[in-house]
């Protein structure tokens, strides 16, 4: 049984997959399982994913197109066998460190998850090296989480001291097991998910040190206006989700800003860019159909794209 479960789940990645498996298969802690997952890609992501031949890796193919990383995510994650669970884009870079630095930090504070606070972002899609990177500086010092739930929610998602990404973070497999946490099939299942982390435990470590590498790219499917409204949808169950996991604390006013906080960071992820300079009124057009039960959701929506 390894150590650690990477699990990778892929969608026509034919031109980035290569550096990200070879980033995962050099890595200076060697007792792992990676786990590719393929979501019916239609280029030769698959060729590309079966040129390897290496032991630890186990590759999987979606029947059906899920449509999304998350639902591919908890296909892997259910294959999966490590104490740990990691989940990493099938377009990015693992630097070598990355799971020594994980593990260590897990084991040493006995965490549920441990995530970190800095990451690289690089628009070098071939081999980014070190002058071409930028540093993405959200904190710089080892350190855990609150206790209590209010301060934590506060201190690491409205001020950003954590990014909400699963590719920051490695989990130990029997907590998520336990608590029931998987990904949804909404887009913006990250911010699902790892709030789910957060509110199930306060045994969260964040390291200090950089060991991941973010690819920017143009292939994004967040660009495509027929998701629009799928979005839109995933917007309004992210706010009932969100509310009903701070319900125990009794306080509106403090759910209400977490509310605006993430409204915000999903209009701009995943509305934005497909509404684009669009004018308020082709705006309300396109909120519409999505909210047609529910028009001052929508007004909201509009008020916060306006004061962007």
């Amino acid at each position: 049984m390894a150590k650690v479960s990477v699990v990778m789940p892929l969608y026509n990645a034919e031109k980035f997959l290569e550096l990200s498996v070879q980033s995962v298969l050099g890595q200076t802690f060697k007792d792992f399982e990676l786990i590719l997952v393929d979501d019916c890609s239609t280029d030769g992501t698959l060729a590309v994913a079966e040129s390897f031949e290496d032991a630890r890796i186990t590759i999987l193919r979606n029947k059906k197109n899920l449509g999304t990383p998350g639902a591919t995510r908890n296909v892997g994650f259910d294959a999966a066998k490590g104490e740990y669970v990691y989940f990493m884009d099938d377009d990015d870079v693992l630097l070598e460190r990355g799971l020594e630095i994980l593990v260590e930090a897990a084991e040493k504070n006995s965490a549920d998850a441990v995530t970190a606070t800095r990451w690289y972002e690089s628009e070098n899609l071939d081999a980014p090296n070190a002058d071409e990177i930028k540093l993405d500086l959200r904190g710089t010092r080892n350190s855990a989480v609150s206790a209590d739930l209010q301060t934590r929610v506060y201190q690491e998602f409205l001020r950003g001291g954590m990014h909400i990404a699963p590719w920051l973070f490695l989990y130990r497999r029997e907590f998520l097991l336990a608590k029931g946490i998987k990904f949804p099939a909404e887009v913006a299942e990250d911010v699902f998910f790892n709030f789910d982390v957060i509110c199930a435990t306060e045994k969260i470590f964040k390291v200090a040190e950089p060991f991941y590498i973010w690819r920017a790219h143009a292939d994004s499917t967040t660009q495509n206006p027929a998701r629009l409204a799928r979005n839109l949808q995933s917007i309004l169950e992210l706010h009932e989700h969100i509310s009903e996991k701070l319900s125990p604390l009794g306080d509106a006013e403090f759910t209400a800003d977490v509310l605006r906080f993430w409204t915000r960071h999903t209009l701009r992820s995943y509305v934005e860019p497909i509404l684009q300079k669009k004018s308020h009124a082709e705006i309300s057009q396109a909120l519409a159909p999505a909210f047609a039960q529910n028009a001052p959701f929508a007004a909201t929506l509009l008020q916060l794209y306006a004061q962007k």
